[in-house]
């Protein structure tokens, strides 16, 4: 097991043997994930779309899963207003 300390900025060091390991090198884009009490790191290998594409699917009912993303945002735009107005702020 490797250790690191956290910096004054918010920034950490990878130790080089696993930088080795993973290839990855400065300027790598990473990936960070919150999985209860750890945080997990993972180097992109593709884009962003690519690693994210599909992630909601078992959050999604099927039947809006393929809604533009236009509609999506009007109807994100509606209910949030229909929450303000309930709440009377």
């Amino acid at each position: 097991m490797k250790y690191t300390l956290l910096s004054s900025k918010g920034q950490l060091t990878i130790p080089k043997s696993i930088q080795k390991n993973l290839g990855i090198a400065p300027r790598s884009k990473l990936a960070l994930y919150q999985e209860r009490n750890y945080l997990i790191i993972k180097p992109l290998t593709k884009s962003i779309v690519d690693e994210t594409a599909g992630s909601l699917t078992n959050s999604v009912p099927k039947d809006k899963l393929g809604i533009p993303w236009e509609k999506v945002r009007e109807e994100t735009h509606r209910l949030a207003a229909e929450e303000i107005a309930k709440e009377g702020l």
